[in-house]
């Protein structure tokens, strides 16, 4: 048996753990998994992110007090600890909500956006998902909020509940069977 071998960047690692997140929650498969892809994606790209100017949506906000920072990113990293360490908690239980899997994923997606400049059809597809789904946390003023806006007032959102046409919609996108007029990935 041969031995095969891949030469990575971190961005590379990133960027596969992102889309196989991405891929994974559209399928609606083990929350858990997608958590710790998420996040592993979002660490690797929150480290290299004085490479690309990149900043947490959720991490860097501008709006938690300097003294409480380290509180506040605890509680962010708290499933994402818990899913990777036992050495302090073996016997530990942990609450895991899969809502966390959208401001992971939000979180990530920013990063990866910032550092790729580009759409995938990843980034695209949950980018759009989220914001459809969290309309009220788009400051309206902004250009993001007047997009959001025209698209809903078109009439030609996707249902952001039939996961099931948003994977199928994914992997079209993916293998070129799908494209969408003036997009191009």
């Amino acid at each position: 048996m041969s031995e095969q071998s891949i030469v990575l960047s971190k961005f590379d690692v990133a960027e596969r753990q992102f889309n196989q997140a991405v891929s994974l929650f559209f399928d609606r498969a083990d929350p858990v998994s997608i958590h710790t892809l998420a996040e592993a994606s979002f660490q690797v790209l929150y480290d290299i992110r004085v490479k690309f100017d990149g900043v947490s949506l959720v991490r860097d906000s501008e709006y938690v007090r300097p003294e409480r920072k380290k509180e506040w990113n605890g509680y962010m990293v708290a499933s994402r600890n818990f899913f990777k360490h036992a050495d302090r908690d073996p016997d530990e239980v942990h609450e895991f909500k899969d809502v966390f899997n959208h401001f992971s994923l939000i979180d990530a997606a920013n990063l990866y956006l910032t550092a790729k400049k580009a759409w995938t059809s990843e980034t695209l597809l949950y980018v759009s998902w989220f914001f459809m789904a969290y309309p009220d946390l788009i400051d309206e003023e902004s250009a993001l909020g007047a997009h959001v806006a025209q698209v809903k007032s078109r009439g030609n959102q996707f249902d952001i509940t039939d996961f099931r046409t948003i994977a199928l919609a994914l992997k079209q996108l993916k293998s070129g069977e799908l494209s969408l007029p003036g997009l191009s990935l």
